[in-house]
């Protein structure tokens, strides 16, 4: 089968419990739940033949059915804060397999807690996929900039010298994962259950797409850079309902 014909999937994962912002995932900025902008960039994308929202709430499987996903209600052991999301995926696959009887090769994982993709930014990290012939796939975001680390209550630099400093040009790449989007093959997710395996590409985003929304104090940050004007320019998405 040539890469061309290989057939992608997108999985959100969506747990219902949320310590800091409760319901965070059906939570409303400007006007949409949190987790459709995941579901929309996913039915904009040429690639994905269909959308996956793997959770344990009803209010969240509700959502995301009126924004055209199909439901996977996880386990409760699958379900708790400390729970990592590669045993929701694997769990997800098999559920698609055998409930769904989706035939794929390839998932596409798009946290909902990421909300700023712009329209093109999807098919754009697949095309990449396809083209670097890569098993593994994470965006991220380049902040060219100095990073230190804390090392028993001191403070070392990270690959720089603080004491020869470049232009802003000239720094390496430094580039820090954003969670909005994962590109896996299937055979890896199984063999390795990890979303990041094999031969690993990276496509990098735009430096605002670099925060998520964990805390109140971020919903604020969105709900002002996702209103109707800075969408519009910057062309990120915005979610519509199918029903």
């Amino acid at each position: 089968m040539s890469k061309k014909q290989e057939r992608f999937i997108a999985v959100i994962p969506a747990r219902a419990g949320s310590k800091e912002i409760k319901n965070k995932n059906t939570i409303k900025i400007n006007g949409h739940p949190l987790i459709s902008y995941s579901i929309e960039a996913a039915k904009k994308s040429k690639f994905i033949k269909n959308i996956f929202v793997s959770t344990d709430g009803k209010e969240i499987a509700k959502v995301a059915k009126k924004y055209g996903a199909k439901i996977i209600f996880r386990p409760k052991h699958l379900s708790n804060e400390t729970i990592q999301i590669e045993p929701s995926v694997l769990h997800a696959i098999k559920y698609i397999e055998n409930t769904y009887k989706e035939k794929f090769d390839n998932i596409v994982l798009l946290q909902p807690t990421s909300p700023i993709r712009r329209i093109n930014d999807l098919d754009d990290a697949i095309n990449k996929f396809i083209k670097d012939k890569a098993d593994s796939l994470f965006s991220c975001v380049n902040w060219h900039t100095t990073v230190w680390r804390l090392k028993n209550t001191k403070v070392v630099p990270l690959g720089h010298d603080p004491f020869n400093r470049r232009n802003r040009k000239y720094m390496p790449e430094t580039l820090t994962e954003n969670g909005s989007i994962y590109v896996t093959k299937k055979k890896i997710y199984k063999t390795i259950k990890n979303r990041l395996g094999g031969k690993i590409s990276r496509y990098t985003m735009a430096s605002y797409t670099g925060f998520e929304v964990d805390t109140k104090s971020d919903l604020k940050f969105f709900s002002v850079f996702l209103n109707p004007k800075i969408r519009k320019k910057l062309k990120i998405i915005n979610p519509n309902k199918t029903k």
